[in-house]
């Protein structure tokens, strides 16, 4: 556009910019509907570095260091960490608890396998709840590249850890000198909070072992195979810096993390497109885009798991939908991200925003072709790691109080973000970054033994 003598670009543009306000003001409603476009990615342009932005360097921790540089180890005891059922948010935990008790016993321990699934067991909306829903003898299991970089777990360690032993493999082997067990067990009266005295483990640990384990054949390892421990591991025992850090030990896999971040460009590209409007959009690279999208966890409950006993209001559709949605008006975001498993109600949610003008958007509608197809190839936990990646990166994150998928994420995002402090009234627990609905006093100190 050429500009007439004696006009200054400068005032042009603020003109323009202070009409699309007025615009904006103009075009709300009295009520919480949304405009139908709005220039929601304004901000740097997008930037991709090898189309993975969810990348990160290996664990290099002198706190861990300073821990296993101090340990006393003993190389004829060895741990194995087999056991880590559910879903993401559960699976992830207990692999990090298995490693940090192997650390505080001193012993070695041989790579995580992760016991799969049985998908028809399973409703399409079930909530990640952390229960045991698979066949007795369940599916199967495979290692620990099923869900996550096995490599950037190895190399971390020996970085961080270097006195910590790792077992490539081991045998289901029957033993004299072999045992499972529940890591707190060995303790007693367990608040919410978590063990109350973890480094009494080692030492109660080898009682159990003088108590239960053959002495002979002395020449054999003492193998102990841990249970699932489900947040009774006090992460800040540690310290808050480590507590925030060691779960970077655990990358998902190269795939994942490219495939999450094509939704990412598709949301921002698709979006800028259909409002019609000429703005930026934003940088992926970022840990938290501000301005872009509210993700969601549409979390509905698993009709099999009725000895879980969840929070009834927010256990369903209909009261997840409607908070989502509301927090989506009043924070003004017309654009909402939703991780289920759960299509057919995933659809009934884009019908009910849209009366608000909040348009809902998902993995399968953003990703396309070749892409499209590779996530049809992944297991249905496989593509919610998808989503978990997707959901660290929104303005804002809502989820549900009952499911360790929406806490993990919550903390890994107050982890990595500026959020404030938290804070829990009306069973809804928020701190500026995200807001968790159908929450209770235990499950925020239970959320004090999960790792971000």
């Amino acid at each position: 556009m050429q500009l007439g003598n004696g006009i200054s670009r400068r005032y042009v543009i603020l003109f323009s910019a202070g009409f699309i306000v007025i615009w904006l003001w103009l075009a709300m409603d009295e009520d919480r509907r949304l405009p139908k476009t709005i220039a929601w990615a304004i901000g740097k342009p997008v930037s991709t570095p090898e189309n993975d932005v969810f990348d990160h360097p290996l664990l290099d921790s002198w706190e861990l260091r300073e821990i296993c540089s101090s340990t006393e180890w003993n190389s004829s005891l060895i741990l194995t960490c087999d056991d880590n059922r559910g879903g993401v948010g559960h699976v992830r935990n207990s692999i990090l608890n298995c490693v940090r008790f192997a650390i505080g016993a001193g012993a070695g321990l041989v790579l995580p396998n992760i016991p799969l699934r049985d998908v028809e067991e399973m409703t399409a909306g079930a909530a990640d709840t952390g229960d045991d829903i698979e066949r007795r003898h369940g599916p199967g299991r495979q290692g620990m590249d099923y869900m996550f970089d096995k490599n950037h777990f190895v190399d971390s360690l020996r970085k961080s850890c270097p006195e910590l032993v790792l077992v490539r493999h081991m045998e289901a082997t029957t033993s004299n000198r072999r045992r499972s067990l529940l890591p707190e067990s060995l303790f007693s009266n367990i608040p919410a909070s978590g063990i109350e005295q973890p480094e009494e483990w080692r030492d109660r640990l080898n009682i159990w072992i003088e108590k239960y384990m053959s002495p002979e054949p002395a020449a054999e390892p003492v193998i102990v195979d841990l249970d699932q421990s489900v947040l009774h591991y006090p992460i800040y025992s540690d310290g808050q810096t480590l507590a925030h850090t060691f779960g970077d030990i655990l990358k998902f896999r190269p795939d994942i993390r490219q495939m999450a971040t094509k939704v990412l460009k598709g949301i921002a590209h698709s979006h800028d497109h259909e409002a019609g409007i000429a703005v930026q959009t934003f940088d992926i690279s970022s840990p938290i885009l501000n301005p872009s999208f509210i993700g969601v966890h549409l979390g509905t409950e698993n009709p099999l798991a009725e000895r879980h006993e969840v929070d009834v209001m927010y256990s369903h559709f209909e009261a997840q939908a409607a908070a989502y949605i509301e927090q989506a008006t009043t924070s003004k975001i017309p654009i909402m991200y939703v991780a289920s498993g759960n299509l057919p109600e995933v659809n009934k949610l884009v019908k009910e925003a849209k009366e608000w003008n909040v348009e809902v958007t998902h993995k399968e509608d953003v990703l396309q072709g070749k892409d499209a197809d590779a996530l049809a190839k992944l297991t249905w936990d496989q593509r919610a790691l998808v989503d978990y990646l997707v959901l660290l990166k929104g303005q804002e994150f809502a989820g549900v109080g009952h499911s360790s998928f929406s806490w993990n994420i919550m903390l890994k995002r107050h982890q990595i973000g500026d959020g404030a402090g938290a804070s829990l009234g009306n069973e809804v627990y928020r701190d500026g970054l995200s807001t968790l609905y159908g929450v209770r006093s235990s499950y925020v100190e239970s959320s004090g033994c999960m790792w971000p």
